[in-house]
């Protein structure tokens, strides 16, 4: 006869892992609040966590991104994050290493530079007319500076929680057919919700997964860092970038 499982017992979730060669990552739209320093806060958080020390890059000028590493440093937070640069030059291509990035449209020629040396483009997109349309110039200019193994990766952020309404299904339908349009470009097959854990990440200088492993938040970004280090096309085995250094 076999044994029931104990109560409250969760299984554990299989951890993504880091791809050999690490990655230039740019997290990027024209459109502002759309969530960038969010992502790249919470990503270079999840590098850390699992083993990276990534090096950080804030060419936003209201330089949240910096705002949560020097929280993080006041409090003690381990893993430990480097204080972001505001310059792109003084992060030199290393092989094995990740950068991350946090560039918005109030610097163009930052943006234009980042992207000229990445291996991704993470493009968070608002449920939204006004922000699918945004996104449809930013893919355009991305397009007309990525180098060639560069990709374009596109991931809606704060959908609605639970049932999903009209503007969410709209801006996923809108996403889809622009990745269609671009072949280096494509949907990630997941999405992060509008959830207080997002909120708290920012006051708090902690990733969502930090802030409770067990939680729906926590388990939106863990798949989201799975979908992007599990694509291929993002990460292959050694990045061209990686290769030169």
């Amino acid at each position: 006869m076999s044994k029931a499982k104990k109560p409250g017992k969760r299984a554990k979730r299989k951890a993504a892992a880091l791809p050999p060669g690490g990655g230039f990552v740019v997290v990027a739209n024209l459109k502002g609040g759309s969530g960038k320093s969010t992502i790249a806060f919470n990503l270079a958080a999840w590098l850390a966590r699992h083993g990276a020390r990534p090096a950080l890059v804030d060419l936003d000028p209201q330089k949240t991104l910096t705002d949560l590493v020097a929280v993080r440093r006041e409090m003690e937070i381990a893993p430990d994050l480097p204080i972001p640069s505001d310059r792109l030059d003084e992060v030199p291509a290393r092989t094995g290493a990740w950068t991350v990035v946090d560039v918005g449209a109030a610097d163009r020629d930052g943006m234009a530079a980042a992207i000229a040396r990445a291996d991704l483009v993470l493009v968070p997109v608002l449920p939204g007319q006004a922000d699918v349309w945004a996104t449809e110039r930013h893919l355009e200019a991305v397009d007309g500076g990525r180098p060639d193994h560069c990709a374009v990766r596109m991931v809606l952020n704060r959908a609605d929680p639970g049932e999903v309404g009209r503007e969410t299904r709209e801006a996923l339908a809108a996403l889809t057919l622009l990745a269609r349009m671009r072949r280096s470009t494509a949907l990630l097959p997941t999405s992060l919700t509008r959830r207080v854990a997002f909120c708290r990440s920012l006051s708090e200088g902690r990733a969502v997964f930090e802030l409770d492993a067990a939680s729906k938040a926590s388990a939106e970004f863990e798949a989201l860092a799975g979908a992007i280090l599990s694509d291929r096309a993002v990460f292959p085995p050694m990045s061209p970038r990686a290769e030169a250094s």
